[in-house]
Protein backbone atom coordinates (compact mmCIF):
# COMPACT_ATOMS: atom_id res chain seq x y z
CA UNK A 1 0.00 0.00 0.00
CA UNK A 2 1.48 3.56 -0.83
CA UNK A 3 1.39 6.33 1.03
CA UNK A 4 -1.63 7.82 0.20
CA UNK A 5 -3.17 4.97 0.25
CA UNK A 6 -2.32 4.64 3.86
CA UNK A 7 -3.35 8.13 4.47
CA UNK A 8 -6.51 7.96 2.77
CA UNK A 9 -7.23 4.29 5.29
CA UNK A 10 -6.41 6.14 8.16
CA UNK A 11 -8.77 9.06 7.78
CA UNK A 12 -11.48 6.70 6.34
CA UNK A 13 -10.76 4.54 9.45
CA UNK A 14 -10.88 7.54 11.84
CA UNK A 15 -8.63 6.20 14.73
CA UNK A 16 -5.67 4.93 15.62
CA UNK A 17 -5.87 2.83 18.74
CA UNK A 18 -1.94 2.97 20.57
CA UNK A 19 -1.12 -0.23 21.97
CA UNK A 20 1.71 0.03 24.91
CA UNK A 21 1.74 -2.72 26.87
CA UNK A 22 4.85 -4.72 29.11
CA UNK A 23 5.26 -7.35 26.88
CA UNK A 24 5.16 -8.90 23.36
CA UNK A 25 2.30 -10.98 23.96
CA UNK A 26 0.36 -8.33 26.22
CA UNK A 27 1.00 -6.10 22.93
CA UNK A 28 -0.13 -8.98 20.17
CA UNK A 29 -3.25 -9.63 22.87
CA UNK A 30 -4.10 -6.17 22.38
CA UNK A 31 -3.96 -5.43 18.74
CA UNK A 32 -5.69 -8.95 18.36
CA UNK A 33 -8.96 -7.28 20.46
CA UNK A 34 -8.48 -4.20 18.58
CA UNK A 35 -9.05 -6.18 15.35
CA UNK A 36 -11.78 -8.01 16.28
CA UNK A 37 -13.63 -5.47 17.35
CA UNK A 38 -13.80 -3.83 14.25
CA UNK A 39 -10.90 -1.54 13.97
CA UNK A 40 -8.78 -2.33 11.37
CA UNK A 41 -5.87 -0.49 12.43
CA UNK A 42 -2.79 -0.13 15.67
CA UNK A 43 -0.16 1.80 16.29
CA UNK A 44 2.73 -0.35 18.23
CA UNK A 45 4.45 1.80 20.44
CA UNK A 46 8.71 1.51 20.86
CA UNK A 47 8.20 1.10 24.49
CA UNK A 48 6.48 -2.01 24.16
CA UNK A 49 9.88 -4.42 24.26
CA UNK A 50 10.50 -6.33 21.31
CA UNK A 51 8.17 -3.87 19.42
CA UNK A 52 9.83 -4.50 15.96
CA UNK A 53 9.04 -8.78 16.12
CA UNK A 54 5.40 -7.31 16.91
CA UNK A 55 4.99 -5.32 14.10
CA UNK A 56 7.02 -8.18 12.44
CA UNK A 57 4.33 -10.92 13.52
CA UNK A 58 1.22 -8.65 13.00
CA UNK A 59 1.91 -7.86 9.73
CA UNK A 60 2.65 -11.22 8.29
CA UNK A 61 0.16 -12.84 10.16
CA UNK A 62 -2.99 -10.79 9.39
CA UNK A 63 -1.81 -9.90 6.20
CA UNK A 64 -3.71 -7.17 4.16
CA UNK A 65 -7.01 -6.38 7.27
CA UNK A 66 -5.00 -4.83 9.94
CA UNK A 67 -2.91 -1.65 8.61
CA UNK A 68 -0.11 -1.58 11.70
CA UNK A 69 2.25 1.37 12.07
CA UNK A 70 4.79 2.31 14.94
CA UNK A 71 4.79 4.94 17.83
CA UNK A 72 7.32 6.81 19.53
CA UNK A 73 10.10 6.24 16.89
CA UNK A 74 12.73 8.59 17.64
CA UNK A 75 15.62 8.37 15.44
CA UNK A 76 16.17 7.02 11.46
CA UNK A 77 17.66 3.62 12.57
CA UNK A 78 14.41 3.04 14.74
CA UNK A 79 12.29 4.28 11.89
CA UNK A 80 13.67 2.10 8.94
CA UNK A 81 13.71 -1.15 11.38
CA UNK A 82 10.17 -0.54 12.01
CA UNK A 83 9.62 -0.08 8.22
CA UNK A 84 11.57 -3.25 7.54
CA UNK A 85 9.39 -5.35 9.85
CA UNK A 86 6.78 -4.21 7.76
CA UNK A 87 4.87 -0.76 9.63
CA UNK A 88 2.63 0.93 7.12
CA UNK A 89 3.42 4.05 8.95
CA UNK A 90 4.82 5.67 11.67
CA UNK A 91 4.65 8.32 14.64
CA UNK A 92 7.14 10.02 16.24
CA UNK A 93 6.96 12.85 19.02
CA UNK A 94 9.51 15.24 17.97
CA UNK A 95 12.02 13.32 16.06
CA UNK A 96 15.89 14.53 15.51
CA UNK A 97 15.66 12.80 11.84
CA UNK A 98 14.09 14.17 8.96
CA UNK A 99 11.27 11.74 7.52
CA UNK A 100 12.95 12.74 3.80
CA UNK A 101 15.93 10.81 4.89
CA UNK A 102 13.43 7.52 5.08
CA UNK A 103 12.90 7.44 0.88
CA UNK A 104 12.97 3.76 0.49
CA UNK A 105 11.71 0.30 0.01
CA UNK A 106 7.83 0.01 -0.70
CA UNK A 107 5.29 3.02 -1.23
CA UNK A 108 8.10 5.57 -1.12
Amino acid sequence: MDKQKVRDRIAEIGIVPVVRASSPHEARIAAEAVCEGGIPIVEITMTVPGAVDVIRELTKGRASDLLVGAGTVLNAEAARRCLDAGAQFLVSPGSTFKPSSLRYGKGS
